[in-house]
């Protein structure tokens, strides 16, 4: 892929099962994936948004990267309909069972590869949840890393990326020098929605590269052998009936609300 921006920005994105129809199979406690339609996970959205805006200001190039079956290039078609200039695909059968160490090197060697600045991802998966793999590119590569960002200033001339943290108790600002791997917090920004001539773009005539896990040199190092994380064991817990009561006014609830703590 040839590159001529002054900042490539590389978008991590995930195909994740919607979370209203995903179930678990109680024998190996796993997502049941194919029980829920696939969409892109929420979280992704913001981070999409938060690098577009990093182009209109720094300039440069957005590069959607996901790693998944050939099916999964629907999530990429999404970012590209977003405004994202490209996208690539990493999609090998070695890939199949990584948890967040390979799939963080996988990523992080992609990202790479393409010559990246900013790595700007979504805090987490709204399928998993571990927020292991923004910091995980970061370390895979040696790169600076900005967590929990609200905000991000660009600063090209002098090659950082400034962002507002959200920590205990307030705030903070950080300036880290590229390339740095961001995980930019869920709903910080709104997301644009795709242009009509966008979308149909997407759906007709875009075409993302696709690499493997060979041409990315790490073939021995991803899959389910080499992915440390494990279920030690699941329980799905019993439906608690609640009592329900209606109140005609704000009196009769404190009154109810006194009976129940005092029998308590």
């Amino acid at each position: 892929m040839t590159v001529d921006a002054d900042w490539t920005i590389v978008v991590p994105v995930k195909q994740v099962p919607d979370a209203d129809d995903v179930t678990i199979d109680p024998e190996t406690g796993t997502l049941n994936r194919s029980d829920a339609p696939a969409v892109l996970n929420a979280p992704d959205y913001n981070a999409v948004e938060a690098a577009l805006s990093l182009r209109e200001r720094a300039g440069g190039e957005v590069v959607a990267v996901t790693m998944g079956p050939p099916f999964a290039r629907a999530v990429l078609e999404t970012a590209v309909a977003l405004g994202a200039d490209d996208a690539v695909l990493l999609t090998d059968r070695a890939f199949g069972g990584s948890d967040t160490w390979p799939t963080s090197l996988a990523l992080a060697r992609a990202a790479d590869e393409l010559d990246a600045d900013v790595v700007v991802c979504g805090e987490e998966s709204t399928d998993s949840s571990t927020g292991q793999v923004p910091p995980g590119i970061a370390a895979h590569n040696g790169w600076a890393q900005l967590t929990y960002a609200e905000e991000l200033e660009p600063r090209p001339d002098d090659d950082e990326l400034v962002a507002v943290r959200d920590v205990e108790g307030g705030h903070e600002r950080v300036a880290a020098e590229t390339p740095v791997v961001v995980a930019f917090e869920y709903g910080e920004n709104e997301p644009r929605a795709a242009g009509l001539h966008r979308k149909i773009y997407a759906e007709t005539e875009f075409e993302p590269e696709e690499w493997s896990a060979e041409d990315l040199g790490i073939s021995e190092q991803v899959g389910l052998v080499n992915s440390p994380t494990k279920v030690g064991g699941m329980d799905t817990a019993d439906p608690v009936e609640r009592e329900q009561a209606v109140v005609d006014d704000v009196d009769a609830l404190s009154d109810r609300i006194t009976e129940v703590t005092a029998d308590d």
